[in-house]
């Protein structure tokens, strides 16, 4: 889930559309608006009533555009699919280099329970998307499976490395290994997202969150210091 923030970039110039030429910043500016749109419609569309009951001239429709103009942003269906997926994960990519040099492990290891609690509290539709998407469409289960999984295992090996630098400068106990505290933390972090999808923004309560981890991890009490939560 924690992945460096150029890889947007590189994802965004993986869906656009290559060969099309603008020749002023008003272009670029009206041509960015209306795909924009187009993403939103679209989006909107594929959660409610899945890929294959989604047609083009419904994303027109809801878009207010021509479905000519879909075409000229899309080639296809598909490319106008996997155009929205990257949109929606985008706010999975963090960059956390910059404050991470600033941190101890302690605070580190709080810091991506907060994001990652934050995600969930202002994503959730994203998640519900990437859910109903894989459970709907088989087609392309198998590549939306890879891209959640390789966000996931980011954000587990971070967990890793910190929890394992934790306990060998001491800051936390050796009860376990890093791999199995990690492993613990995710499902605890996970139980959580399941219960908001189901329960709503009453269910998830952030600063309690990073207080029991750091009281379970560190053995101590997570609202002084670096470790105070984002409200």
């Amino acid at each position: 889930m924690v992945v460096a923030k150029t890889a947007i970039d590189r994802w965004r110039d993986t869906v656009g559309v290559s060969g099309v030429k603008v020749t002023s910043l008003e272009q670029r500016t009206q041509s960015q608006d209306s795909r924009d749109e187009i993403l939103k419609a679209a989006m909107h569309l594929f959660a409610n009533r899945g890929f294959h009951e989604t047609s083009m001239s419904e994303v027109a429709r809801e878009a207010h555009v021509s479905k000519a103009l879909i075409f000229w942003h899309f080639r296809t269906k598909e490319e106008l699919f996997v155009a929205v997926l990257n949109r929606l994960l985008e706010p999975y990519f963090i960059d956390f280099s910059e404050e991470a040099g600033a941190l101890d492990e302690r605070a580190q290891i709080q810091k991506l329970v907060e994001f990652y609690l934050q995600f969930v509290r202002e994503n959730a539709n994203s998640v519900r998307f990437f859910i109903s998407q894989m459970l709907r469409d088989q087609r392309f289960s198998e590549g939306l499976n890879e891209q959640i999984f390789k966000l996931y295992d980011g954000y587990r090996a971070m967990l890793v490395e910190l929890i394992g630098r934790a306990q060998e400068r001491g800051i936390s106990p050796k009860r376990s290994t890093p791999e199995a505290a990690a492993g613990f933390l995710l499902s605890a972090l996970n139980g959580i997202l399941i219960e908001y999808l189901f329960l709503g923004r009453s269910a998830v309560d952030p600063d309690g969150a990073v207080a029991m981890v750091s009281g379970w991890l560190f053995g101590d009490d997570a609202s002084s210091g670096n470790g105070k939560a984002v409200a």
